[in-house]
């Protein structure tokens, strides 16, 4: 399988666990990902599972370390908040950790250079935001 297999792969993937079904009379899409998460405390985890695909393949692809924390934090962020109640679920439905992922894949193939880049920036001021709220409190 090559790469643009893969990459069409992940984005079907990441469309059935984020965006598959859509609420009646709204643009409200969601996936399997927030049903499993009405499974408490055992859905997020196997939702995380699953989202592991991911950064996996971004390895396979031969992604730079600034671009596999960036998947992370999308994951960490999806199953960190995803564990509380009811505001997990719409945070999942919100955040659509996968397909932000699998735009991260698709970008990868196209330009890695610049999505390394561009992919150290936002870490480091991700960084300097957390920094700035230790030092405030």
């Amino acid at each position: 399988m090559n790469q643009t297999e893969r990459t069409v792969k992940s984005k079907k993937l990441a469309e059935l666990l984020d965006s598959r079904f859509q609420l009646p009379g709204t643009d409200i899409r969601f996936g399997i990902d927030p049903i499993l998460g009405l499974l408490l405390g055992l859905g997020d985890w196997i939702g995380g599972v699953l989202t592991l695909y991911f950064p996996v393949y971004a390895v396979v692809a031969g992604a730079r370390p600034s671009i596999l924390w960036r998947m992370f934090l999308n994951i960490i962020a999806d199953i960190i908040i995803g564990t509380v109640p009811l505001i997990g679920e719409i945070f999942d439905v919100a955040w659509k950790a996968n397909l932000r992922n699998a735009r991260l894949l698709e970008e990868l193939e196209q330009n890695p250079d610049q999505l390394a880049t561009e992919s150290k920036w936002i870490l480091w001021l991700l960084l300097i935001v957390l920094l700035l709220q230790f030092w405030a409190f």
